[in-house]
């Protein structure tokens, strides 16, 4: 038997046996989360529009205490028993199957984008059998490492969001940004993305304001795309044109995070190794453009040595890949550039950040606590437990389901009830000498060209699915 399977059996045993200790000593003493505010949070604007105008108007804090009862102090958690702890909550993502739960059925678009990279955004529902109606609100939707539209904790949130109302849904439409090479996204340039990459939101930012232009725009993030998503929104102050935005699992500090991750037993000998695998198979299936490309900071031989080597990790990874591709010195440069706690303070926009306690991956001491305390627009709600975009409980219906997902649907409606005032959103103008592209008024650097449908079946014909480290 593998070492690595060895090491993981024997410390998924152990993990049962202490984690169920400790679930029955704490859950007597500890509520399940802890919300951190600021003490001057912001007052939400509203439209002025009918009956909603006529109740007081409430502050972020206020409104999720009062309208969120998941995150409330009566909150519970009904873990499964055989799941104990944040590296089995995190484990079974991967290993779980949940290909008969939560079906969504997306519409692709292409987007070429003005350096000629090319990202796909998955709609739900269709435009073919929902048609755009005036005045949708709108989810865009940022997956974690290497992930996409197809993994599981992404359609947990769809599938809910995206009931229609007579079904007592919410009736969003959602938009998945599936990030360069991910999920079958056709890789035409030698670029990946990274977990700073809040460049390409605003190209798909540009793109559901110019196809939805009566739309109220919300976001939703998981783990590395919360960190893209908070750092967007952090980035656009306020010009950001989301109503709102949630992150779940955000590492926030990955300055922090790269001294923790290998402090730990299995952070140091499998989860670095697991997320720097993820990242070096994207790679591997993209390897002809790279290998192909000239004037690349990054030497043939370095990247062969990459492509071949039987196991890399994630600081290995940034230090030979990510940093000299994108300009970084060095990866610690990277991890301090690309956090997106350094964007807290600049955040105009209300915010609600999801995070477990005993997040295995990132750990506790990462959380932006000190700047929440002083950003009016964020509230972060830790869990006492629910490892890295875990958080499986029993439903009501006995079935496994992830908690998280009925406080993000509270949040999302309770924003809806209570009026937000629309947001500015960018204006799309048509290249004079391009009729397909479409450009942002006073951004040049921010655009969109729509594929048609015979160019994206020719990119993506020959292309393997990227679905190749599922879960996280």
């Amino acid at each position: 038997m593998p070492v690595y399977t060895l090491l993981l059996v024997g410390t998924a045993f152990g993990a049962i046996i202490y984690g169920a200790w400790r679930k029955l000593s704490s859950e007597r003493s500890h509520p399940f989360v802890t919300l951190h505010v600021s003490p001057d949070s912001a007052v939400l604007p509203r439209s002025e529009d009918g009956e909603r105008s006529k109740t007081p108007p409430r502050s972020l804090a206020e409104l999720v205490r009062e309208k969120v009862p998941s995150l409330g102090s009566e909150s519970t958690f009904k873990g499964v028993w055989w799941l104990p702890g944040g590296h089995l909550q995190t484990m079974y993502c991967s290993v779980g199957d949940f290909t008969k739960v939560d079906p969504v059925v997306y519409e692709r678009k292409l987007l070429q984008l003005p350096d000629e990279g090319i990202v796909a955004v998955d709609i739900s529902p269709p435009f073919t059998s929902e048609p755009i109606a005036k005045g949708e609100n709108v989810l865009l939707v940022a997956h974690g490492l290497t992930g996409g539209s197809h993994e599981a904790y992404v359609r947990a949130l769809v599938a809910r969001v995206t009931q229609s109302k007579d079904k007592a849904g919410l009736g969003f439409r959602a938009v998945v940004l599936n990030f360069r090479g991910c999920n079958g996204t056709p890789l035409v340039t030698p670029r990946l993305y990274h977990a700073g990459s809040s460049d390409d939101v605003r190209h798909v930012v540009l793109w559901i304001c110019h196809t939805f232009p009566d739309c109220r725009l919300y976001g939703a993030g998981f783990s590395l795309g919360g960190n893209i998503l908070a750092k967007y929104a952090g980035e656009e102050g306020d010009q950001c044109p989301l109503q709102a935005l949630v992150t779940l699992a955000n590492p926030w500090d990955f300055l922090e995070g790269s001294h923790y991750l290998p402090s730990t037993f299995l952070g140091r000998h499998v989860y670095r190794y697991v997320l720097g695998g993820a990242l070096r198979r994207l790679l591997q299936l993209h390897a002809k453009v790279f290998l192909e490309a000239s004037g690349l900071p990054i030497s043939r031989s370095q990247l062969e040595n990459v492509l071949q080597r039987p196991s890399i990790t994630l600081r290995a990874w940034d230090e030979l890949i990510t940093a000299p591709l994108y300009g970084f010195d060095g990866p610690y440069d990277y991890y301090a550039k690309i956090s997106s706690s350094r964007h807290v303070q600049n955040i105009r926009i209300p915010c609600l950040a999801i995070n477990s306690r005993d997040d295995p991956i990132t750990g506790s001491e990462n959380l932006p606590l000190r700047q929440i305390r002083e950003c009016p627009w964020v509230v972060l709600a830790v869990t006492r437990t629910g490892g890295h975009l875990g958080w499986f409980e029993r439903g009501p219906d006995g079935r496994i389901a992830r908690w998280y997902v009925e406080p993000v649907e509270q949040l999302l409606g309770a924003f809806v009830d209570y009026g937000l005032e629309n947001r500015q959103k960018p204006r799309g103008v048509v290249d004079g000498a391009d009729a397909d592209l479409v450009r942002q008024d006073g951004r040049p650097d921010v655009g969109f060209r729509v594929l048609s449908p015979e160019q994206s079946k020719l990119l993506v014909s020959g292309v393997e699915v990227s679905k190749l480290f599922s879960g996280w």
